[in-house]
């Protein structure tokens, strides 16, 4: 696995960002194809309401390219999770996506696709997974070399009780799940309760992975619901759990 290294292009993103009334952020990963050193920048063009926006084009040596266009929204829905698809579809035929809208904390961010299914779908969620401010100066060269936990907190450590259980509820609301982190030891019975806070839309549907071919799914009937999870985790390392659109993602760290 190499070491992530520095990002071609985040000194010309951080000069323009001096202009915006955000931190402007850059994917960590972005496939081999499209070439970073010749990013264009867009900063004379506004939001959909007259915002300050900036526009970064990623273009591969086909052509193609992908834009990132950001900005601060006006209404109140910006601190909730949000993930449209953009899709052109025709009847009788299969959707076609050409992007995504998304917010990244108080950032809005529309990824766009010169051509439509541009980038495969679990290649474009790393590329989603790893947006962060261009300060943070590094790249990933491949998906294999992302960790998990990238785009995470630190990990919330689960005690051992009294009955040598790592017992923890897990929350899935608008906001995402809580804890979205968490650590277990290796070989330590765990028992996960799962239960949602509110209209969650697929985040009542969770997968769970607790190692690389163990995982189970539990469905939520209603906001009252709850769900459990026993399980010991047998292998070290970062598992994901997640909805089944990958809208909702979460990082499980089991240690030695």
């Amino acid at each position: 696995m190499s070491k992530p290294r520095e990002a071609p292009e985040s000194e010309r993103v951080l000069s323009a960002q001096t202009e915006m009334p955000f931190q402007v952020l850059i994917p960590a990963y972005m496939p081999k194809s499209f070439n970073r050193e010749k990013l264009e920048i867009i900063t004379d063009q506004p939001g959909p309401n007259g915002e300050k926006m900036i526009r970064l084009v990623y273009s591969t040596r086909k052509g193609d390219s992908v834009t990132l266009s950001e900005w601060l929204p006006a209404n109140q829905d910006a601190g909730k999770v949000l993930a449209n698809c953009l899709c052109v579809c025709q009847t009788g035929q299969q959707c076609n996506m050409v992007g995504m809208e998304l917010n990244v904390e108080s950032v809005r961010v529309k990824i766009e696709f010169s051509t439509p299914n541009l980038l495969p779908y679990e290649e474009f969620q790393f590329v989603l997974a790893t947006l962060g401010p261009a300060a943070n100066r590094q790249v990933y060269s491949s998906m294999e070399d992302v960790p998990l936990s990238f785009s995470v907190p630190p990990p919330v450590e689960i005690p051992v009780g009294s009955d040598g259980v790592q017992e923890l509820t897990l929350v899935v609301s608008s906001q995402g799940y809580s804890p979205v982190h968490f650590s277990v030891k290796k070989d330590v019975p765990v028992r996960l309760i799962f239960r949602q806070l509110g209209q969650v839309g697929c985040g009542n549907e969770l997968i769970f992975q607790w190692e690389a071919r163990k995982s189970e799914t539990l469905i939520l009937a209603s906001e009252a619901d709850k769900q459990v999870l026993e399980f010991t985790p047998g292998e070290a390392g970062e598992f994901r759990f997640n909805c089944p659109h990958l809208i909702y993602r979460g990082v499980m760290t089991v240690t030695d």
